[in-house]
């Protein structure tokens, strides 16, 4: 057999072989090693001497035997000095945040109290005060007014009556075409007169009430005709609408005149008449016939 044949194997045999050898030794320590443990320190405990104010008793009378007895004397082992043990610092928790809302605020919406002033309704009383006086003045100027064109009225018939000379007409034919229309049967300027008279009082009597709203005075078309029929006392007997406005409010001022208005002047004596029937043309303007 050559030589390098029986070498490796007998190498080989013999790392095993010692192998097992160290592995005997050294494995049963690695694998049954105990857990080391915190030195223990075992600490007698001392008795605190009694109070000095108690009276010590007297020690019994040794006996030569307990001398002889007596071991010697071991000094105490004295208690190492633990460090002490730290407390925990007890950490604060820190303060839980309000938690903030995404949504907007919600604003509080105050309201205003719309508060008038005290002194606007004393104004607004006031200015009907004024309007009031205002239309009282007007309509009594008015009436003036109509008394005075009656007075007129009846002046100039009186002229008449008194110098019908004056009257004459320029030419001759015209005289006696108006004398025989004018007077047929005599007396009628008298008559007249009285007519016209009673007609202006009953005219200025209905003014006294007459009166609109301002947006209607500018309205110069509206036109009502009422004929009241009137008693010997002056009393309305009857009235009705010979031709309306075309405004409802419009005629009902109409209306509300004549009945405010009512009673009006009896008929004269004179007129030799029961009833008498009246027709009156209402305008913004004031009251004709």
């Amino acid at each position: 057999m050559p030589e390098s044949e029986w070498k490796l194997p007998f190498n080989f045999a013999i790392g095993i072989h010692l192998l097992f050898i160290v592995g005997a030794i050294y494995l049963p320590g690695l694998l049954d090693r105990k857990p080391k443990f915190a030195d223990i320190y075992t600490v007698s405990l001392i008795n605190i001497a009694e109070p000095a104010s108690q009276q010590e008793a007297a020690p019994p009378p040794e006996t030569q035997h307990e001398a002889a007895i007596q071991p010697p004397k071991t000094a105490p082992v004295e208690a190492k000095k633990t460090a002490p043990i730290a407390e925990p610092i007890k950490t604060q928790k820190p303060a839980r945040q309000k938690a903030i809302s995404i949504k907007p605020l919600k604003r509080k919406k105050v309201k205003k109290n719309l508060v008038k002033p005290k002194d606007t309704r004393a104004k607004e009383l006031a200015r009907k005060k004024r309007q009031e006086l205002a239309e009282a003045i007007r309509d009594e100027q008015i009436a003036k007014d109509n008394a005075k064109q009656a007075q007129e009225a009846l002046e100039r018939e009186r002229n008449l009556i008194k110098n019908p000379a004056q009257v004459a007409p320029r030419t001759r034919s015209s005289s006696n075409q108006q004398t025989t229309a004018s007077n047929p049967g005599g007396g009628s300027g008298s008559s007249n007169l009285i007519t016209n008279r009673f007609h202006a009082n009953i005219t200025g009597r209905l003014q006294q009430f007459w009166s609109l709203p301002e947006y209607m005075q500018k309205d110069q078309d509206l036109t009502a005709v009422v004929v009241i029929t009137i008693n010997k006392n002056g009393e309305i007997a009857n009235m009705f609408f010979e031709s309306r406005s075309g405004d409802r409010v419009f005629d009902q001022f109409a209306t509300k005149t004549i009945e405010a208005a009512n009673p009006l002047p009896p008929i004269p004596a004179a007129m030799k008449k029961q009833r008498l029937e009246i027709g009156l043309v209402f305008t913004p303007e004031g009251i004709n016939r």
